[in-house]
């Protein structure tokens, strides 16, 4: 049964005011990627052979991300860190979860590894780098998949970081924009990725693929991408 979207809601940050106030450890970890940018190549070299290996043995897992009614939208995602229970199968939309749950569950209770991540082997040295994995997905733009304009975050207390993997080279036919700026990449590396400016993506030919992987903000995990940056 395919699972829509449920439309998000932006919270009353003004009435919430002193619960999201930024921590020092919040603030040290903003100022620090905000020194290395908003798009940044670190130094891991995925083997796209073995990513094309590893994608064979999952490929019937992928199912519709965040399909909303009477839109068009070629989207696929495979489910790699969930919350407990998750199947690889699960649908990885946040929106998602909350048509499902009734409520929007938070990033940090996404921690538990499905059984594609086993499968993914090209991407173990960079699963032993960081810590404290959360939601994370494979998902696989189409032509004429995207991603409107939106903001994962607008709070400098964000509780995750989103590092994207960009398998194959789909650069000319996959538009990132950030900030304004159209973006290009290294076929087959991970970037930290602020996607606290708004963004969107569209893609114009099949099978772009990539790792949306989201560890959690914190000082032990800013400086293994500080260790790493290109």
């Amino acid at each position: 049964m395919t699972v829509y979207a449920a439309k998000a809601q932006k919270p009353d940050l003004y009435e919430c005011r002193d619960e999201i106030f930024p921590s020092q450890e919040d603030i040290a970890c903003e100022l620090q990627l905000a020194a290395l940018g908003d798009w940044v190549p670190l130094d891991f070299k995925i083997d796209y052979d073995l990513w094309k290996k590893n994608e064979k043995a999952i490929k019937h897992l992928y199912r519709p991300f965040q399909p909303t009614k009477g839109v068009m939208n070629d989207r696929e995602s495979i489910l790699v860190y969930g919350m407990e229970g998750d199947t690889a199968t699960t649908p990885s939309g946040l929106d998602q979860y909350k048509a499902k749950l009734g409520y929007r569950p938070p990033e940090q209770l996404f921690t538990h590894p499905t059984e594609a991540h086993s499968q993914l082997t090209c991407m173990n040295e960079i699963f032993e780098y960081f810590d404290d994995w959360t939601r994370s997905f494979i998902v696989k733009l189409n032509s004429g998949g995207h991603y409107p304009y939106h903001r994962d975050h607008c709070r400098i207390n964000r509780e995750t970081i989103r590092l994207i993997v960009f398998f194959g080279d789909s650069n000319g036919g996959l538009d990132w924009e950030v900030d304004g700026k159209n973006m290009s990449w290294y076929p087959n590396r991970m970037y930290y990725v602020n996607t606290m400016k708004r963004h969107r993506l569209s893609a114009w030919q099949k099978d772009c693929a990539m790792g949306v992987f989201t560890v959690r903000k914190n000082w032990s995990n800013v400086t293994r991408i500080m260790s790493r940056y290109l």
